[in-house]
């Protein structure tokens, strides 16, 4: 009989809310996180827009030094699992055993502004200059190890990198460590802090970014919408704290949802671009409703991976209408990154802890921007406001250059 995984606990840092209650409440009223950026010259990119993390304070988290080591996006890691480890009452071990605590905080790009500064410092000043931490700082697995080291958790841990469906591979992953009696809780997720000059002048370069929308940086991010441009950089972590089910139980955690299937699959086509019929995707929602040992009709929801790029849409509404046929029309969708922009490597993680939050309140946020769906998608239910439901099956989808795809399905409790 398959072990089943329960979340048990839950973390953010967002640029909507650095914490759980904050992101969702801002969530539901459709608040924005884009605005202009204004830690670096951008007269000359091509795009002048994120959803930056602002008003983060590292110091409840980090001593001066252990902050000055590592990069914003291992910052966000700890931050994020701080309050999922507390929400699942895993701070104070009592009765887990650390051996069978594994971590699986990933990021896709690493500490962007580690690497950048101390490359700077290297040219201006000669090697000598660079600091000794400059290898444990730039390591993109140094989330997964400092959330390690902190709390003492002693099974698996290490770092997935499959650019924007990171955070969503972490958390399959680790359900599948779960389920195959490798540990028996997985503190997983992802994280991205990538909103530097050079990183938005790369994205912008292969014009896959928004610009501010009519000099509004607040509608750049439009899923779904006939007028959209391309995806805002966005930063931030999201966390969540898997377990099996009977072994919660037996500590007192409380379960939130229950992570049913999961699938993972390559288009193997393209470095960049989807697979124009979005085969790969396809079979990845399929392994994952199949897995979770459910059919299409089941599924009550979608939260989508959205990029907002005119490709990225376009193949995604394929795959879900080759799933689900024309049912597709009457399954609310609400995309996250119409509010948070793109958070790369800790997208998948965010929005399915956004998911988590709709199977547990019954309620859908709304997908803001979508003024006028694309007429090329056919009909769509694209939550536009706020929405109370009855929903027991959630479908989460991500993709990412490189053509990795991944899909979970929750359930509510």
């Amino acid at each position: 009989m398959r072990r089943r995984v329960v979340v048990t606990g839950m973390g953010v840092v967002t640029p909507v809310g650095h914490d759980v209650s904050a992101f969702w409440d801002s969530l539901l009223v459709g608040r924005s996180g884009v605005s202009f950026i204004r830690d670096f010259p951008t007269d000359k990119l091509r795009s002048d827009i994120a959803a930056s993390i602002v008003d983060f304070d590292v110091s409840r988290y980090m001593s001066p030094k252990e902050a000055e080591i590592h990069g914003r996006v291992t910052h966000f890691s700890v931050a994020a699992a701080a309050e999922a480890v507390t929400m699942a009452g895993l701070d104070t071990l009592g009765r887990a055993d650390p051996h069978r605590i594994g971590c699986l905080i990933s990021t896709g790009m690493g500490s962007v502004d580690i690497f950048q500064h101390q490359i700077e410092r290297s040219r201006e000043r000669g090697p000598r200059a660079v600091s000794p931490y400059f290898v444990p700082g730039v390591m993109p697995n140094a989330g997964a190890a400092v959330v390690s080291i902190r709390y003492g958790f002693m099974g698996p841990s290490y770092n997935i990198a499959s650019a924007c469906a990171t955070g969503t591979h972490s958390i399959a992953t680790s359900a599948m460590m779960i389920e195959a009696g490798e540990a028996d809780v997985m503190v997983a997720g992802g994280a991205e802090a990538a909103t530097r000059l050079d990183t938005v002048a790369g994205f912008g370069n292969a014009r896959a970014l928004a610009k501010a929308f009519e000099g509004d940086p607040t509608r750049a991010s439009r899923p779904f919408d006939k007028r959209r441009q391309g995806f805002v950089m966005g930063e931030g972590a999201g966390v969540v704290v898997l377990e099996e089910e009977e072994h919660a139980l037996r500590r007192g955690a409380k379960p939130l949802a229950v992570l049913q299937g999961f699938g993972m699959t390559t288009d193997a086509a393209h470095l960049t671009r989807p697979h124009p019929e979005a085969d790969g995707l396809r079979r990845a929602i399929v392994r994952a409703i199949e897995r979770a040992g459910l059919k299409a009709n089941d599924v009550d929801y979608i939260n989508p991976h959205a990029t907002s790029t005119p490709q990225g849409d376009a193949a995604e509404i394929i795959a879900l209408r080759n799933v689900f046929g024309q049912r597709l029309a009457h399954i609310p969708m609400s995309a996250t990154k119409s509010m948070i922009g793109h958070l790369l490597g800790g997208a998948g993680a965010v929005e399915t802890i956004a998911v988590v939050c709709s199977l547990r309140d019954q309620m859908l946020h709304p997908s803001i921007n979508a003024d006028e769906l694309d007429p090329d998608f056919g009909p769509l239910d694209v939550v536009r406001e706020k929405r109370s439901v009855t929903c027991s099956w959630a479908l989460k989808c991500s993709a990412g250059f490189g053509g990795h795809n991944c899909a979970l399905l929750l359930g509510r409790m």
